[in-house]
């Protein structure tokens, strides 16, 4: 479920000092919902948008910033 992961990896975030938490997108669920959780990321973190991922450009750009964001954090 989504949504534990979300708090056991915030939490582990806090014990830690560092970013868990990648999100990333396939539809637009998480940009559409009224939910507290996916607000509050929607808020606080960049969600990968992996929804164009047949095509070819949009995921290698996708792709690209989520290593960037990976690179940074480690």
């Amino acid at each position: 479920m989504l949504l534990y992961h979300v708090f056991v990896e915030t939490g582990e975030e806090r014990k830690r000092n560092q970013t868990v938490l990648f999100p990333i997108r396939l539809d637009k669920a998480v940009m559409e919902t009224n939910q507290a959780w996916a607000a509050d990321i929607r808020r606080t973190r960049h969600i990968g948008d992996f929804s164009r991922w047949k095509d070819h450009d949009a995921y290698q750009q996708a792709f690209k910033r989520l290593l960037r964001d990976l690179k940074a954090e480690f």
